[in-house]
């Protein structure tokens, strides 16, 4: 039995206590062993009857049992204890809220015997992407069909059959799937059997059996019946010598499978590399992949049956790189969990961080592993590494391990921080450590907490055996605090004979609304320090540790000419750096003489640190466009820095969309400063061959001089789509799609609006449209330089499910807020679009409080201006809302709550930031036109 309650825990259906990290877990009176499910679904009528059995081992008596069950119909349940005859309940409640269901039998259940519950109900195949729901598609032919899959992570196989839905409540899984015998059917394990028979209704089925499964969490349980075919390999591991051939497939709705083999491939490379990496050989017989049309995340780790969008598993010939970029790094990661979340699993939902950044970083590694190519490490501090600098900069964050008490909850904390910070703490002790002695220790955990469930601790107690360190005491703060550090530089001396520098170095909480107050800066962080300088080069850093609030390091240096030195060499560190005004002005005139003298990874981060640190009031915002414009006079053209530099560009144009004509259009005068002559260098035809990051900067440096009104380019691009939606489709090469439609959409005209909108929009309605493609053009929608097509987008277009997919309806809602050439009228609209359209979207979803968030975060968060705070605190309120409708927002609004205050805070710092650097900005881009 495992036990993960403390003291602080609140117990369905027992004694509450309220403390503020209460859990609410289920009485363990009764823990379970092994479950029997038998499901009937049925995909005409969208229901499906069903029975589990559940194999309980008895801890205390009891005369209940309490399962989690929600949204099903329960008809009987019946209990055998120690071999007795079965009784049944004599009551039966639910508690919607808590989602369980009661139990309650007239003899008592005795503590240290063995137990059996038997259940019949009755459940729906939602179209609300959580549970065991239906998905819809066309056929080859243009029919209607449906598949019905589960989506269970975090809290809902309690939809498909009740259940012990805790991840710490292990067992084991015997499924059996009654289906039409045309389907295929699939279970996290392999099919044992598998008989036809007719049903009672008269139609033909199958009774499909699979294996029972090693021990696992109910929301790793996973099902999919539909009309698939599939494409299949098989992995051979070398490592360890235990490992056996696993056989891998990819299952996709008839006439797509061609499009599976990049992820065949890639999942069969991955299993080889994760089972020599971690050492320990896949339990499984199989290994499937299965794309789903309707699907709310990217993918899914079910052990042994793994579902994904079609975006995250499917490329086919005229698929971009970045997409298939995208598709190994989604098989990676959620094979990464088959190990490090499946195998091992959290015990508890604050641990959801070991899961998803420890997947985030090795799915990361096997990427670089098998693609050594695409640079990951470098794309990683453009990414991940920019995402959990920007969101742990907020107030409003929440530390990696996060108490989480109720289901309502969980949803709140995948986010940047679980996922990016996450994985860049892995990464930065990882660099620190180096990657053997990580591996080793990661290694040994999964040795003793294989089949069970483990927290953060146990794999701080494991590194610490395979490095000697006190890894958590390391770790501590990096884990249980929010935020991150500032290191700022205090002073330097230079020893001439010794030929040494010592530089005082001291640290705080950086904060990107900046206004740090000492109540504020409690936290002292571990921080690895690298310093790289011109004795060193770009290749070699000394290592140092900052474990106090001022503290000094040494390292060799001497007074040479070329002399320089940096901090956090490769971006390798969660932290900031704040060098000195003159040590900056050095850095700029280095950029613009000699960018070489610093690595990539140094370049990405000056400038990403110098405009967080103009965000926070410790710089200004001259000092980043001198740093951009510094680097387009050096010859920047390395792929990563200048996707850098594009989205400081964005941000800053971002923040501006209220300010002059002239301060608008010398931002975008600089940005065509860099892009422009990269645009025209690289030209618009791809070479068959030609090196990866030539043709990603390709289309890079095109789309970016477009945006910044390049109107040579733009012309182009025009011309080239026109010919494109006539038929000619070497026009547009597939790296320059979805861009190109950006553009024309962007540039349209009272005349040309309606002919650009409606062709780009049956690009993204035509089946034969790749997946990725399709969500480009639908993002790409909410540019149009329309305010009657934005309102049709809006109003009309995306509440139709025959056209965007209810996964989908948030898509065009990042480019209408985002980058809609009409800012100052279409921001405004999208918010007030929120307010009055979110009674229907709450009525179309399961879990206003858990799908609300991202709707509400891309409708307020580009905007900027106090009234918009006050604006979102009286909506937030229910303001002019009865007393009952108030009650409901409240309620509503608690499941994205930590989204709210997160968008308040963001829009606060950019309203400020905006507010102080006015005249610096109307003053730069004046001098600089």
């Amino acid at each position: 039995m495992c036990r993960f309650n403390d003291d602080q825990t609140d117990v369905l259906g027992g004694t509450k206590n309220n403390g503020p990290q209460d859990r609410q877990i289920l009485p363990q009176w009764l823990v379970p062993r092994h479950y029997d499910v038998w499901l009937a679904p049925d995909l005409e009528t969208f229901k499906f009857d069903g029975t589990v059995a559940i194999a309980l081992d008895v801890v205390a008596d009891t005369f209940k049992a309490v399962l989690h069950s929600k949204n099903i119909v329960i008809h009987k349940a019946a209990i055998s204890v120690g071999g007795s005859a079965k009784q049944e309940a004599v009551s039966i409640e639910f508690d919607t809220d808590l989602e369980t269901v009661t139990f309650t039998f007239g003899e008592l259940i005795t503590a240290g015997s063995s137990a059996f519950l038997e259940i019949e109900f009755t459940g729906a195949h939602n179209d609300h992407l959580h549970g065991f729901y239906r998905s819809t598609y066309n056929d080859t032919e243009g029919n209607k069909k449906y598949l019905v899959v589960t989506q269970f992570e975090s809290t809902d196989c309690r939809q498909a059959f009740p259940s012990y839905d805790e991840p710490g409540l292990k067992a084991t899984f015997s499924v059996t799937l009654v289906v039409d015998r045309s389907l295929v059917a699939l279970s996290n394990m392999n099919e044992i059997s598998s008989v036809d028979f007719t049903n009672s209704a008269g139609k033909l089925v199958k009774s499909v059996t699979f294996a029972k499964t090693p021990v696992m969490s109910t929301y790793l349980v996973a099902f999919v019946v539909g009309d698939l075919e599939y494409i299949s390999t098989v992995a051979t591991p070398a490592a360890p010598a235990d490992a056996q051939p696993i056989t891998v497939r990819v299952f996709t709705v008839k006439g797509l499978i061609d499009q599976g083999e990049f992820a065949l491939e890639v999942a069969r490379r991955t299993h080889v590399f994760f089972s020599e990496y971690f050492n320990e050989a896949f339990p499984l017989p199989k290994s499937d992949l299965v794309a789903i049309p309707d699907f709310a995340a990217g993918a899914m780790e079910n052990w042994g049956l793994v579902t994904y969008r079609n975006t995250a598993l499917l490329v086919n010939k005229d698929s971009t790189l970045n997409s298939k970029k995208s598709v190994a790094y989604v098989v990676g990661h959620e094979l990464a969990h088959q190990w490090f979340g499946n195998l091992v699993t959290m015990a508890w939902w604050n641990d959801l961080w070991l899961n998803e950044g420890f997947a985030t970083f090795v799915g990361n590694l096997a990427v670089d592993y098998l693609f050594p190519e695409w640079d990951v490490w470098t794309g990683y501090i453009t990414g991940a590494l920019s995402g959990a600098l920007g969101l742990d900069a907020l107030r409003s964050s929440h530390p990696i391990d996060v108490p989480v008490r109720s289901a309502a909850e969980i949803s709140q904390i995948f986010d940047a921080i679980s996922y990016m910070k996450g994985s860049s703490v892995i990464r930065m002790l990882n660099n620190f450590l180096g990657g053997q002695i990580f591996m080793d220790g990661v290694r040994s955990y999964l040795q003793e907490f294989k089949y069970k469930n483990a927290v953060t601790a146990d794999l701080w107690t494991h590194l610490a055996q395979s490095s000697g360190l006190d890894i958590s005491s390391i770790m501590h703060s990096w884990t249980k605090d929010s935020g991150y550090p500032l290191i700022s530089i205090e002073s330097q001396a230079y020893k001439t004979e010794a030929k040494t520098l010592t530089v005082t170095l001291s640290q705080s909480r950086f904060l990107s609304g900046g206004e740090l107050t000492g109540e504020e800066d409690t936290v002292t962080w571990w921080v690895p320090i690298t310093v790289v300088s011109h004795l060193t080069g770009k290749a070699e850093a000394s290592k140092h540790v900052l474990s106090e609030k001022v503290g000094t390091i040494t390292f060799p240096y001497d007074d040479a000419s070329n002399k320089f030195w940096k901090l956090n060499f490769g971006a390798s560190g969660l932290y900031r750096v704040k060098y000195t005004d003159e040590q900056v002005a050095q850095i700029k005139n280095t950029l613009q003489n000699n960018l070489e003298t610093f690595s990539v990874g140094d370049r990405i981060l000056f400038l990403n640190d110098a405009y967080s640190l103009t965000n926070a009031g410790l710089g200004r915002i001259n000092t980043v466009l001198d740093m951009i414009n510094a680097l387009a006079i050096g010859g920047e053209s390395d792929y990563n820095v200048l996707i850098q530099i594009s989205s400081t560009l964005y941000s800053i144009s971002s923040i501006s969309y209220l300010e002059s004509q002239e301060v608008r259009d010398g931002i975008n005068a600089l940005g065509r400063r860099v892009f422009s002559p990269q645009a025209a260098a690289l030209g618009f035809e791809y070479i068959e061959g030609e090196d990866y990051f030539v043709a990603l900067k390709r289309g890079l440096a095109i789309g970016a001089a477009a945006n910044f009104g390049d109107k040579q380019v733009i012309e182009e691009l025009k011309s080239r789509f026109e010919k494109f939606i006539s038929g000619d489709k070497s026009a547009l090469h597939p790296e320059l799609r979805v861009l190109t439609y950006r553009t024309v959409l962007a540039n349209a005209t009272v005349e040309t609006a309606e002919h650009v909108f409606s062709s780009v929009l049956e690009i993204y309605k035509d089946e034969k449209t790749n997946a990725s493609e399709k969500g480009g053009a639908l993002r790409a929608l909410g540019i149009i330089n329309s305010l009657e097509h934005v309102d049709r987008l809006l109003n009309q277009i995306i509440w139709d499910q025959e056209v965007v997919r209810l996964q989908d309806f948030t898509t065009p809602l990042f480019s209408v807020g985002g980058d809609n050439p009409n800012a100052t009228v279409v921001r405004p609209l999208l918010a007030n679009w929120f307010k009055n359209n979110w009674e229907k979207y709450a009525s179309r979803v399961s879990s206003p409080g858990r799908a609300g968030g991202g709707v509400f975060r891309l409708s307020f968060q580009y905007l900027i201006g106090e009234h918009v705070i006050a604006d979102i605190n009286s909506w937030v309120s229910g303001e002019g809302l009865d007393e009952a409708g108030v009650s409901k927002r409240i309620k509503e609004v608690e499941g994205f709550k930590r989204a709210v205050e997160q968008v308040v805070e963001s829009i606060g710092t950019k309203t400020k930031l905006i507010t102080r650097e006015r005249d610096n900005l109307a003053a730069w881009t004046t001098a600089n036109a």
